[in-house]
């Protein structure tokens, strides 16, 4: 099979030659640290190391890093930013959102919540919104990398720009301010909610619809999950966000048939059934370290509804384990979610910094030794 058909065997539930494997969107990808300590190791220098996101600070690996591990997807980036080596203290964003360089990344500041202090509907609606030119995205660059990767060997993909409006929710009000108002002012928690939404929906019209046909798979984000348990109760995501969560896929499915994957992190598990229901295809990063995220039993209730799409472990065994404890934590997600079709390999969110480079080797030689040899033998 060629990457392509990898991957899209995988996508439609259908055992391929290979587990396939994902390095390379915003949300899975490796941090700039750990990028550079990488090709330290390997002695590869590499004169453009390029930002894919500014605030988390992931790196685009190289063409030369996709085909050493045997990576199956491209992806279409809308904006690359070069390094540089010496991050600005502060920065604002296009919503208003300040943040500070904390050593690793942009951290929003302690009054860095433009809408903070809002008051009422009014007030909210008020605001100056962000429009979609203020994105400033290079539109034909983005079909002709399209119509590149379209006539490539890898499955194409469009990464985690289009958020899915409550985590935005929570950094343009403040997670306090939002959480309260989910209870005691829900107008203006629907208000900001639904301004954010409607944006997503203006930018998958304009920026993925003329590339809808190039794609394979295609993500957006929407944190909706601590480490114990959704940050809203099911209950309240029925009423604020699964409404906007069906606009955004929907606008989706407008836009392209490729298969539509959710970013979120935490246990989200009583949340899936509503994802399903609003049209997701996939769940990513799949956080096996967060309470009730275990790997067998989601392919076990899940696994002939949803693709699961990450999962090696990135809190615990990436940087702090063996090469061997990689290896074994490579078998073991293959073991639990590729039976059947359904599993992109990746690792949980992007590789942190301090992770060993001799961990990041082992997981992508496991990833493409193990993930042949579990087919040959099923």
């Amino acid at each position: 099979m060629t990457p392509k058909e990898r991957v899209i065997a995988a996508l439609n539930h259908e055992e391929p030659d290979k587990v396939p494997i994902d390095l390379g969107n915003t949300i899975s990808s490796i941090h700039i640290e750990a990028y550079k300590d990488l090709l330290r190791h390997i002695s590869l220098k590499e004169d453009k190391i390029f930002i894919l996101d500014p605030v988390a600070r992931s790196t685009r690996p190289s063409e030369t890093i996709l085909r050493r591990f045997r990576v199956d997807t491209r992806y279409i980036y809308p904006k690359l930013i070069k390094v540089d080596e010496s991050p600005p203290p502060e920065t604002v964003d296009i919503w208003g959102i300040r943040r500070k360089f904390t050593g690793y990344y942009y951290d929003v500041t302690k009054n860095g919540s433009p809408l903070m202090n809002a008051d009422n509907v009014y007030e909210v609606n008020s605001y100056p919104w962000p429009k979609i030119e203020d994105m400033n995205l290079d539109l034909e660059d983005m079909i002709s990398q399209a119509e590149k990767l379209a006539k490539s060997e890898y499955a194409v993909g469009f990464p985690y720009i289009v958020v899915g409006s409550f985590a935005h929710s929570l950094l343009v009000r403040g997670y306090q301010k939002f959480l309260s108002d989910t209870i005691l002012r829900p107008k203006i928690a629907e208000a900001v909610i639904e301004k954010i939404s409607d944006l997503m929906v203006e930018f998958i019209k304009k920026y993925v619809s003329p590339i809808g046909r190039y794609l394979d798979f295609i993500f957006f984000g929407d944190d909706l999950g601590t480490q114990t348990g959704p940050i809203l109760s099911p209950q309240a995501y029925r009423w604020l966000v699964k409404p906007r969560h069906r606009k955004i896929i929907d606008a989706f499915k407008s836009a392209t048939n490729a298969k539509v994957i959710i970013h979120s992190d935490g246990a989200i598990t009583p949340l899936i059934p509503d994802l399903i229901d609003v049209g997701i295809s996939g769940i990513n990063p799949v956080q096996v370290s967060a309470k009730g995220m275990d790997s067998s039993k989601l392919k076990a209730e899940f696994g002939d509804r949803l693709i699961f799409w990450g999962a090696v472990d990135t809190q615990r065994v990436l940087p702090f384990g063996t090469p061997l404890d990689v290896r074994n934590e490579v078998q073991l997600r293959i073991n639990d979610l590729a039976h059947g079709g359904g599993y992109v390999l990746a690792s949980v969110h992007n590789i942190q910094p301090l992770t060993p480079p001799q961990n990041i080797i082992s997981m992508f030689e496991e990833a493409n030794r193990y993930g042949l040899q579990f087919y040959m033998k099923t």
